[in-house]
């Protein structure tokens, strides 16, 4: 099976690129991928069906198109994956709900898996303390102990006070942060054992992915 995967940024694309062959295993041995990142998470638009903004290269504001796009030309081995952070949203499935009915103005629906990074995709980072702690060895104890894991607390200001105490102004958008953020998600995911992650949106995320592999194998054990 192969994978589209829309990301917000360079941080999601950085740690996915590692994490994906934790998840399946090597590339093409079977199932391969593609990351698409973008400039943000940006925001749907009233109207799903007009035409997006040049100028906006923000996930959301483009994903209607995107899957116009995808659903036309995909096979059906083929999958889009949209992942994308909960942020400071207090609805959760509300919010899936609502990227969900960017397929109904698909005149052909691409295979889709939707899947939030609840509050943000550091939260995947402190679902794995000893990875953490073998990229940091010096990560502060009492502020990760004192994390409730997945709860919306300004999760990448978290990480940030135990491995880099300071680094939380200016905003998370800013090219240093941005840069900050990118080495934490290269380090920490190089080491971290997704079977035993303690994030539930991690664990939604993996086995989701794992699942359309399964089936996938599935139908072509069947075919054989």
């Amino acid at each position: 099976m192969h994978f589209e995967i829309l990301v917000e940024g360079q941080v999601e694309l950085t740690a996915l690129s590692i994490l994906m062959e934790k998840i399946l295993g090597t590339y093409k041995a079977p199932h391969t991928w593609k990351i698409h990142k973008h400039r943000g998470i940006g925001r749907l638009q009233d109207n799903l069906q007009a035409k997006p903004n040049p100028n906006d290269h923000t996930l959301l504001h483009n994903l209607p198109s995107k899957l116009r796009a995808y659903g036309s030309t995909m096979k059906e081995d083929e999958v889009v994956v949209v992942l994308v952070d909960l942020d400071d949203k207090e609805d959760c499935i509300g919010f899936k709900e609502q990227l969900r009915k960017t397929l109904d103005i698909c005149p052909q629906r691409p295979n889709t898996l939707f899947r939030i990074a609840i509050e943000e995709l550091e939260a995947w980072f402190l679902g794995d303390r000893q990875a953490i702690l073998a990229a940091y060895p010096n990560a502060k104890a009492d502020v990760l102990n004192a994390y409730v894991q997945d709860s919306q607390c300004g999760t990448w200001e978290k990480l940030a006070n135990a491995i880099e105490p300071g680094l939380q102004k200016p905003g998370p958008r800013s090219i240093r942060i941005l840069a900050q953020k990118q080495k934490w998600a290269a380090r920490i995911a190089r080491n971290m054992d997704v079977e035993n992650n303690h994030s539930p949106s991690f664990r939604v995320f993996r086995d989701g992915i794992r699942k359309l592999a399964k089936q996938n194998e599935l139908i072509l054990e069947n075919q054989n």
